[in-house]
C-alpha cells in the first residue's frame, strides 16, 4: 500500500538537518511496517522541483509552490500522485486544505488530516482575523473527513466546533536520528563546546517568534541570576524578536552571561541537552514541543509554561515542571534538581512517544474506511 504525506506549511522551520521532522519520522515508521511512502514537503516557490531517496520505499519529494503567507498554493492534480491510497495531510489551517480533500475524493484516495493549529498566532490583529475568518471552511472539511489532532486540548475544541470523529494521536520522535550514547561525562562535553564547568546553563531552543514568548525568560534569568551567579543563558535559534531579546537582556545587564547560536545541526544537539541545567520554555500555545521530547528523551529537566503539548508529555514533579507563573519557575529553579526526574522522562518519551501510535492509528482508519466507507474520509 502507498502512502503519501503532505507537508502544506511553508515556514522557516522544519529545515532539514536541523529539526526532527515529524513527516520523516512517520514516514520511517510506516515504511517498518510494510507501506511504500512518498512525502511531498511544500517549499518557496524558488525553482525545479527535487526529489531524494531516504530510505527503501521511502521518497522524499520539495514541491515548489506559490504562497500566501505559511499557506501553500499548488495545482494538486500537478503535484500529487493520483495512484496514492492514502494521504495523511500535516494541513492544521491550510487555506488549500479543502481543495487536497476534493482532489483526493476525486482521485479515490483516503484523506487523513493531522493537525495540530487551529488558529492563527500571528502578532498582526488584521492577519489573526482573516486566517480565523478563512478557517471556517477547513473546520466544515474536518467534519466531512473526520481528523487526527496533535493534542487533547486541540481536540477538545473541535470536538466543540461539531467536529466528532476526532482521533488524538501525539507526535513522536524519530528515534534513528537520536544520539544513543548520550552518557558522556559533563566535563568533557562542556570542555567540546566551549562552556565553563561548574556553572548552570539554561537552554532555551526554537524559533524566537512572538508565539513562543521568548521575551519571558528574561525576568527569570534576571531573578536566578541576582540570587546565584553560576546561572547562564544558551538561545539556540533565531527569529523576528531575537533584536528585541536581546536588547532586553542588555537592559538588565545580563549580555555577558548569554550565548546565542542561530543553528545547531541535530546531529550536535544531544552534546547542548546533556551539557545544560534545564530546559526552559515560555510558550503558551505550545502544540507538542519537538525540543521538550527531545530534552526528555537525553534526561535533560524540562521547566515549561502550561501549554496544550507541553501538558500532554509532562507530569509534573515526575517527568518534569509546569508552571502558571514566571516566579514559579525561578523559585523552582533556584532549587536541586532530582536526576531521577531525567531518568523518568527518558522512560517516558521512549514508551509513549514513537511514531508507532500514529502508525497504529492510520492503519485502524484505513481498515475502517475500508470496510465502510461512511466511516471518516471519503
Amino acid at each position: 500500500m502507498r502512502i503519501g504525506l503532505l507537508v502544506m506549511s511553508v515556514g522557516s522551520y522544519g529545515n532539514k538537518g536541523f529539526y526532527n521532522l515529524q513527516e520523516v519520522g512517520l514516514g520511517k515508521a510506516l515504511c517498518e511496517k510494510g507501506y511504500t511512502v512518498d512525502i511531498y514537503k511544500c517549499v518557496h516557490k524558488k525553482g525545479p522541483d527535487k526529489t531524494e531517496s531516504i530510505a527503501p520505499n521511502l521518497t522524499l519529494h520539495f514541491i515548489n509552490v506559490n504562497t500566501i503567507n505559511n499557506n501553500s498554493i499548488f495545482r494538486c492534480e500537478k503535484l500529487l500522485d493520483k495512484e496514492l491510497d492514502v494521504l495523511v495531510c500535516f494541513s492544521d489551517i491550510q487555506f488549500w486544505t479543502t481543495r487536497v480533500w476534493k482532489w483526493a475524493e476525486k482521485s479515490n484516495v483516503i484523506f487523513i488530516p493531522y493537525v495540530g493549529i487551529i488558529r492563527s498566532t500571528s502578532p498582526s490583529f488584521i492577519k489573526r482575523k482573516t486566517v480565523n475568518l478563512l478557517s471556517a471552511e477547513v473546520f466544515n472539511t474536518y467534519r466531512k473527513t473526520g481528523v487526527f489532532v496533535k493534542n487533547r486540548t486541540v481536540g477538545k475544541e473541535l470536538r466543540n466546533k461539531g467536529i466528532k470523529d476526532v482521533c488524538v494521536v501525539p507526535v513522536g520522535l524519530d528515534f534513528d536520528i537520536m544520539h544513543r550514547d548520550y552518557n558522556v561525562p559533563d566535563q568533557k562535553l562542556r570542555q567540546d563546546l566551549g562552556l565553563e564547568p561548574g556553572l548552570k546553563y539554561l537552554l532555551m531552543v526554537g524559533r524566537i517568534e512572538n508565539d513562543r514568548d521568548p521575551l519571558d525568560v528574561v525576568p527569570v534569568l534576571d531573578e536566578l541570576y541576582r540570587k546565584d551567579h553560576d546561572f547562564r543563558l544558551i538561545v539556540i535559534g533565531n527569529g523576528s524578536l531575537r533584536d528585541a531579546l536581546f536588547s532586553s537582556l542588555a537592559k538588565k545587564g545580563l549580555s555577558g552571561i548569554v550565548r546565542h547560536i542561530p543553528r545547531v545541526s541535530n546531529s550536535d544537539m544531544w552534546m547542548y541537552y546533556r551539557a545544560s541545567y534545564a530546559l526552559v520554555s515560555f510558550s503558551r500555545t505550545e502544540i507538542f514541543g519537538m525540543s521538550i521530547l527531545e530534552a526528555m528523551y537525553y534526561e535533560l529537566p524540562v521547566f515549561v509554561m502550561h501549554a496544550p503539548g507541553p501538558d500532554d508529555i509532562i507530569t509534573d514533579r515526575e517527568t518534569g515542571r509546569l508552571f502558571y507563573s514566571l516566579e514559579d519557575m525561578s523559585a523552582a529553579l533556584m532549587n536541586k534538581i532530582s536526576d531521577q526526574m531525567g531518568k523518568n522522562a527518558h522512560r517516558q518519551i521512549t514508551e509513549h512517544f514513537s511514531w508507532n501510535s500514529m502508525v497504529d492509528a492510520i492503519s485502524e482508519k484505513i481498515g475502517k474506511i475500508r470496510s465502510d466507507p461512511s466511516a471518516g474520509a471519503n
